[in-house]
Order: structure tokens, then sequence, then C-alpha cells
């Protein structure tokens, strides 16, 4: 895994990796017309798990909800940390509904089962999705933004 690719906590493409990819799917999607969706996933509240027990302790879910992410993604599936407690993942091929079934698959991975960190802490995200009609890759990010 290369560090200029790769979030070095989670594993995951790194915020420019994730937004190359996107456009690389985009891209074909528009030679090709299958369908394009993005999730955007923000774990729901992770400032205070920094505050409340440690950065250490942030980390440590920050890495274990990557876990859960990658668990419950297709192979196909890109996913990368978008920033802070924020993931990406790019869907090639999912129309609306499929993007909410995937949406809703990755809410039930990271909610499922506390976080054993530093002791049983129940974490939750919140899903934005949106599909692409064509449109610019930051276009396609401010509709998920807007979605979550």
């Amino acid at each position: 895994m290369a560090a200029a690719t790769h979030d070095g906590l989670t594993g995951f493409l790194n915020r420019n990796s994730i937004l190359e990819k996107l456009e690389e799917e985009l891209a074909h999607g528009q030679r090709e017309s299958p369908p394009v969706s993005l999730l955007m996933v923000d774990l729901d509240p992770f400032k205070s798990v920094n505050d409340t027990y440690s950065p250490l302790a942030g980390d440590a879910v920050l890495r274990e909800a990557a876990a859960r992410l990658k668990s419950a993604t297709r192979r196909y599936d890109s996913t990368g940390r978008y920033g802070g407690e924020e993931f990406l993942v790019v869907l090639p091929g999912c129309d609306c509904a499929a993007a909410a079934a995937q949406a809703e698959r990755l809410r039930q991975a990271v909610a499922a089962v506390p976080f054993p960190v530093p002791h049983a802490l129940t974490v939750t995200c919140s899903i934005g999705a949106a599909r692409s009609s064509r449109v610019a890759p930051d276009a396609l990010l401010r509709r998920a933004d807007e979605a979550l």
C-alpha cells in the first residue's frame, strides 16, 4: 500500500486518490452509460469521542469503522477517507435503489455492534447518497454532502 495514495490510519484511499477514482468512474460512465453513485459517510458524533476519551481512542474508532465499511462494500467499490471522520464510497454500476440499499448495509455494519474502545462504545453514521447524471465530480460531491 503506497503512502502517496492511501490513508495511513485506515488503509483506505486518501482524499486525492478517492477523488481521482470518482473522476475515473464518472468518465467511464459518460462513455459507457452505467450509473455511478457516491456515498458520503460521516461518523456521528465523532468529535465527542476525541473530547471524551482521547485522540488515540478516536483513531481506534476510525480504524474499526474503516474495517466495518470495508467488510460491507462490494469488491469493486472504492472507499476513501475524505477527511477527519468522513469517508467516500464510489459505487460503479449503482442506480438510486442499489445505492440506498448499499448505504443501509454500511449503516448497519457500523452500528451493529459497539466498538471496543476504550470500552463498549456505540458509534453510528449518517450517509448521504447521490447518483451521477453526467455531472462533474464537484457537483456529485455537493449533492452527496447535501443529502448527508
